[in-house]
């Protein structure tokens, strides 16, 4: 499985839908101190820096700006669309949701963490995405005799990691292994692989009980491949 540099390097550009990869990239952004910038009404701009990515909270934080008035131009805004030159590529990605916190002992900007990620070559003028009109998710049953349980893959990453959203009261513990569980990409034949159960989490999903897995997929790559085209897109 290629890493996101080298798809970039291959394809140009690159729609990062999946959660666990966005959370990298934003991570190492914060780890690296890089600088974002943001296009204001009046051809104002606000330059700063991710100071925080939680994954968890689904949140991020930005450092204040020195000119106070951008921040606030910031704040007064329902959605504020960011660029960044890191490492080996340009991103763009969009935040909602700003409100004014503290962050270290430092004012900040907390917003919604991006759900997508534009990413592409440095120097590349940009390419309009492919409209997303379908989630980010793949459907699959997992077998456990003697029925078998439907669920969704609503994240994964180029290593396999994934998380599955499922009915509460589906009998999984950690350390399961489920064989030959049948995933099935949005309009494309289903595909076989084995799911590895690292965590599974009570939670809620659109008002209602609902049980979040973490777990490992375990394919050929060609089959992992097939699986996270549905969560990094590339496109030229």
């Amino acid at each position: 499985m290629f890493d996101l540099a080298t798809r970039i390097a291959t394809t140009g550009q690159l729609l990062v839908r999946s959660g666990i990869e966005i959370d990298h990239i934003l991570s190492d952004m914060v780890q690296q101190h890089s600088t974002v910038s943001a296009n204001l009404p009046s051809q104002n701009m606000f330059l700063s820096r991710l100071v925080s990515s939680d994954p968890v909270r689904q949140r991020v934080m930005f450092a204040c700006s020195d000119y106070k008035s951008a921040n606030s131009m910031v704040v007064a805004q329902p959605s504020v669309i960011f660029r960044c030159n890191h490492r080996w590529g340009q991103f763009a990605f969009g935040c909602t949701k700003p409100r004014m916190v503290e962050h270290a002992r430092e004012p900040a900007i907390e917003m919604t963490a991006p759900t997508a990620i534009l990413a592409l070559q440095h120097r590349r003028r940009p390419v309009r995405p492919p409209a997303m009109t379908e989630p980010a998710e793949l459907y699959c049953k997992l077998p456990m005799a003697p029925i078998a349980f439907e669920a969704r893959i609503v994240d994964m990453s180029l290593d396999g990691r994934a998380f599955l959203l499922a009915d509460p009261g589906i009998p999984l513990c950690a350390g399961t292994r489920l064989q030959d569980v049948r995933i099935t990409p949005r309009g494309r034949e289903p595909l076989r692989a084995d799911i590895e159960v690292t965590h599974v989490i009570p939670s809620m999903h659109d008002g209602h009980p609902a049980t979040r897995v973490a777990c490992r997929i375990i394919a050929p790559d060609a089959t992992l491949e097939q699986l996270v085209r549905t969560f990094i897109i590339e496109f030229t």
